[in-house]
């Protein structure tokens, strides 16, 4: 399938979505699978990071802000479009990180402000990629990392007709399970991403440093750290 249409309120068709489908969900989602697929992708997230004390941090489309709770980081920050996503990550975070309700298209931050960027399962869900990726690139220092999570939409629905056809879907959220504990809704990606069309979005932009498949022998997410 090709990219959705781009709704003409950005704004307001985001937080119809984070309505029906809270992201959040996938840190504490009923099905034990899909916990551990998510344990992974964050823990390739904080490697690829090498996070210190020392390092400036930006989590850009930062949610409700779970990966941003509990890292040692005397300033980080958090930017989100959603209102309700951006109050729901002041009242987890309180002052341990600052939060930003902004649009990641356009940072509102200075040239070369942080050391570690972080776009988590960000670049599906935006109007332009191409744009976000240039202004993650823009806010990070030299010599700085930017870690990006993408979901591989084609081998995520390979898996789920696969689940299908042995019986196993209800183990990753799929046919017969309520929408709110569904673990994929194709109708909040506004484009579809693989590991090539990263590739092919950065374009050079940044050095590619590491790669992390997750789960390591099915890829259904790819992270990528990438050096400014």
């Amino acid at each position: 399938m090709d990219d959705l249409k781009a709704p003409e309120d950005f704004a307001s068709w985001n937080e119809q979505m984070i309505q029906r489908h809270d992201p959040e969900l996938f840190y504490r989602h009923p099905f034990g699978a899909v916990r551990w697929v998510e344990s992974l992708r964050v823990r390739a997230m904080l490697r690829g990071l090498d996070l210190r004390p020392e390092h400036s941090l930006l989590d850009a489309g930062c949610g409700a802000g779970s990966f941003l709770h509990g890292l040692t980081c005397d300033d980080a920050y958090g930017v989100e479009l959603s209102p309700t996503m951006a109050l729901r990550a002041r009242a987890l975070l309180g002052d341990e990180v600052k939060i930003v309700q902004g649009d990641v298209e356009q940072l509102p931050f200075p040239d070369g402000r942080f050391d570690r960027v972080v776009a988590s399962s960000l670049l599906s869900h935006v109007l332009h990629p191409d744009k976000v990726v240039s202004e993650l690139r823009r806010v990070t220092k030299p010599g700085g990392r930017i870690v990006i999570s993408i979901s591989d939409e084609d081998q995520i629905e390979r898996g789920m007709r696969w689940a299908r056809a042995l019986g196993l879907q209800r183990l990753f959220g799929g046919d017969a399970v309520p929408e709110k504990q569904s673990a994929y809704h194709v109708d909040y990606h506004l484009h579809r991403f693989t590991l090539k069309r990263l590739r092919d979005l950065v374009a050079g932009s940044l050095d590619e440093i590491e790669v992390t498949r997750v789960p390591l022998l099915y890829p259904a997410h790819w992270v990528v750290t990438y050096g400014r």
